[in-house]
């Protein structure tokens, strides 16, 4: 019995519970264009609170797919950045976006 349970579990399954939250996609699209500090992140994302963005960032940068870089000037900045694992990500992403357009008459949702 135990191993079956091993069996059915999905590592991607783990991944996609993060992705699928409102605003990881989001962050993860407008980090791939180039690195940004948290106000500029939050700009560009109409309706998401200071706080929610906090966390989204923290649980991306957890996973390996931000990257969150203090600069010691006066007043101190951070920024972010998407990681290589990040950018691969994107990859992944596109790859989804592009067969979901593909396939889109058959998506029944």
């Amino acid at each position: 019995m135990e191993n079956n349970k091993k069996e059915a579990f999905c590592p991607a399954q783990e991944a996609f519970k993060i992705l699928a939250n409102k605003w990881s996609l989001i962050i993860i699209k407008e980090l791939s264009a180039s690195k940004l500090r948290f106000n500029q992140i939050k700009k560009k994302m109409e309706g998401i609170s200071a706080r929610e963005l906090s966390k989204r960032l923290e649980v991306l940068e957890k996973i390996g797919s931000v990257d969150r870089k203090i600069i010691s000037i006066k007043p101190i900045r951070v920024e972010y950045s998407l990681t290589k694992a990040g950018n691969e990500l994107v990859q992944a992403i596109e790859i989804i976006h592009n067969w979901t357009i593909k396939n889109k008459k058959n998506i029944k949702i």
